[in-house]
């Protein structure tokens, strides 16, 4: 593929208009009210948020036993039956871990479907389900690809460096270290390493969905190309990107917390899968929205032909 030129930037790049002009676009589709797009629009963002978000997870504990005595359960019988059927215990715990990997890969595979099928009914105005699966699959399995190459990277690097971990508590456990200090200086060590691995994975998925899948839809390219032409953009601006990815943070926190206050006003309703999507469907589309307002400030107009500031209304379905 030629790289195309990157068109000229906004004069004015700055996360927070980006926002205010997202604020409005998201007024102007979604209201007034109507059932059945919210609806279409709620299932095609479970899709989008499939694998990013889970729902809010609850513990209750009560107080255990009175008295002087610590009231927890006898365990040797549970720990003889463990002790004695090792192979059943590993096999039941790799069936276990393929189930889990399985759902995460499936989990992915959706998400990276519905992604596509949200920035196309964000950047056209249309609440659409059926015509954008279709139509993306190829540059959907695309970006599925690139990200489940991301995640296995990260689950390689978080699986090395808790092996380090554990190497290091076994020699100070056998002797070879230099007693806790230096255990304590080894595990400093570690640390920072393995949020910086877990910062990246963090960064990268937010690169892919909020701007390479844009470029791929508008462009019609795969990921990979869309990576090249988006990533001088993001050298050229990444004091702007910083920015952006910071405000996102605590945009997810804010939908975090306003997902946990619909579910506890709903009778837990709201933590269905669709149904909250439904119901908090202007943030989503607001979240949407912000990532192609500010890649447009970037030069790539994924809008295009139209501007927001001068989309048609939401089209009667």
């Amino acid at each position: 593929m030629t790289t195309p030129r990157a068109p000229a930037p906004a004069s004015r790049i700055s996360p927070v208009d980006a926002a205010g002009e997202a604020i409005e676009y998201t007024k102007r589709n979604l209201f007034p009210f109507r059932f059945d797009r919210w609806l279409a629009l709620g299932f095609v963002a479970f899709l989008d948020q499939c694998g990013r978000t889970g729902g809010a997870n609850f513990q209750y504990r009560r107080g255990i036993g009175g008295g002087g005595s610590s009231g927890l359960p006898d365990m040797s019988a549970v720990t003889g039956w463990l002790g004695s059927h090792v192979a059943l215990v590993v096999a039941l715990a790799a069936v276990a871990l393929v189930f889990i990997v399985a759902l995460a890969v499936l989990a992915t595979w959706l998400n990276s479907r519905g992604a596509f099928m949200y920035i196309d009914n964000v950047a056209t105005g249309r609440a659409d389900v059926a015509r954008p699966w279709r139509e993306h699959a190829e540059r959907a399995r695309s970006l599925f690809a690139w990200r489940l190459v991301l995640s296995i990277a990260t689950l390689i690097g978080v699986f090395v460096l808790t092996c380090l971990a554990g190497l290091l508590a076994l020699a100070y456990a056998k002797g070879w270290l230099a007693g806790a200090a230096a255990l304590a200086m080894g595990l400093l060590v570690l640390l920072p390493v393995f949020f910086i691995v877990l910062l990246a994975f963090g960064l990268g998925s937010m690169l892919l969905r909020d701007f390479v899948a844009p470029l791929q839809w508008r462009l019609g390219v795969s990921c990979g190309d869309a990576a090249r032409v988006f990533w001088p953009v993001v050298k050229a601006n990444s004091g702007s990107v910083a920015i952006y990815a910071a405000l996102k943070l605590l945009l997810g926190i804010a939908v975090a917390i306003a997902s946990i206050a619909v579910g506890c006003v709903t009778c837990c309703l709201g933590f269905l899968p669709v149904v909250s999507q439904t119901l908090l469907q202007p943030l989503f589309y607001f979240e949407r929205t912000w990532s192609l307002v500010f890649l447009r400030q970037l030069g790539y107009d994924v809008f295009a032909p139209w501007a927001p500031s001068s989309l048609p209304a939401a089209p009667a379905s």
